[in-house]
This record gives C-alpha cells, structure tokens and sequence, in this order.
C-alpha cells in the first residue's frame, strides 16, 4: 500500500506537467481554427496573409502523439518508482522538458507569420532534437529501474503476437526516423516521417491492445 501511496503522488505531478503540455498543444491547434475562421468571415485582414500548411499541425500532432506515450510510459514503472527526490527531479526534467518543446510547436501570435512554415523551420530543430532526447532519456530509465519485462516473457509474447512484434521493429526504426527528420530540409521528406512516426505509434498501441503481462 505504501508503494502504491508514493507512485501515485509522483503519477500527480506527472498529470500535472503532462497535462500543461497537452493543453499547450490544444491550444496551438485552437489558434489555427480561430484564424481559419476569421479568415473565411474575412473579419481579419491580417489572417488571410496567414498560410498554416502542413508541417507545423502536423509536428503538432506528432508531439501530441507522443506525449501520449508517457501516459504508458509512467503506468510501465508504477512498480518500481518510489518517493524520492532523485525521482522527482527525474519527473521535473523529463515532463518538464516536453512541455518546453511543446511550447515551441506553435506560434504564440499566429498573425506574425505570414507561412507558418517559415515557423517551421526555425523550430523544428529544437522539438525534434528535444523529443528525441526525452525519449531516449526515458527508456534508459525503464531499463535501468528494471522495469521491463524478462528476456523469457517478451519473447513469449513477441512469438505469440506476430503483429506486436511488427510493431517493435517499427519502434526500433522511429528513432532513427527522429533523428533524420531533425537534419532532413525537405518538406516532402518531413512529412512524410511525421506521419511514419504518428502511424508507428499508432499501430504499436493497437496491436499491444489486450496483451496479458506487457505492462
């Protein structure tokens, strides 16, 4: 019970940091729909300069996706995590930092910038790096707290789930895909990762859907 009890004020925290940084996504895709609303009641002169396109809601989306990892990630360690402070500052630094990258997703004034991909590329940089960094940072932590499963019981799952086991080799290429959609300057090529990593995620979550013993 006393596990329990300490998992569950550092889970408090986690939803606090976590949710600051969901709503700080929500709030970008929100800016979007007022500006697109204005810009079609033609309410705004400033708004129909504006072009969103595709890169920046989509990286929007991406790192809403994977902050929905972390939700998993922390229910992983639920067994293992224990009131300390080097657990809290662990806490701080890793949801801390996801919602300072989140921050950046977005423009603050969407009115300033006439191609939202000009926003794009100034930041994307610090957002892929940052995401990449923090999840890195996170499954070390999993490994090191031992919080995964044994050798034996993955590969008893892998061998029973063919698809589950399609999935990890997809999560195994995602990181590799992070770091290319850091250095890559292409549009296309940008999208199209961002949207291999958002489907990856995606397709992973459901084939561990109903797995006995994974988490």
């Amino acid at each position: 019970m006393e596990q329990i009890n300490e998992f569950q004020y550092i889970f408090e925290l986690f939803t606090l940091l976590i949710s600051l940084a969901v709503a700080e996504m929500l709030l970008g895709f929100s800016r979007i729909l007022k500006l697109r609303a204005r810009r079609k009641a033609g309410v705004d002169p400033a708004a129909r300069k504006v072009k969103v396109g595709w890169l920046v809601p989509l990286l929007g989306l991406l790192v809403l996706v994977d902050l929905g990892t972390f939700w998993n990630i922390v229910w992983i360690t639920r067994d293992v995590l224990d009131m300390q402070m080097a657990t809290v500052f662990g806490v701080l630094i890793l949801i801390g930092g996801y919602y300072l990258v989140a921050t950046l997703v977005f423009p603050d004034e969407p009115e300033l910038w006439p191609d939202f991909d000009a926003y794009y590329w100034l930041q994307k940089r610090f957002v892929v790096w940052g995401m990449f960094a923090i999840n890195v940072a996170a499954q070390v932590a999993i490994a090191l707290l031992g919080a995964t499963p044994s050798a034996e019981e993955q590969g008893a799952i892998l061998a029973q789930h063919p698809w589950f086991l399609l999935a990890g080799i997809f999560i195994f290429l995602s990181m590799p895909a992070f770091v290319w959609l850091a250095l890559s300057k292409g549009r296309r090529t940008n999208i199209a990762l961002m949207l291999f990593i958002i489907f990856v995620q995606f397709f992973y979550a459901l084939t561990a859907w109903g797995i006995e013993g994974l988490f």
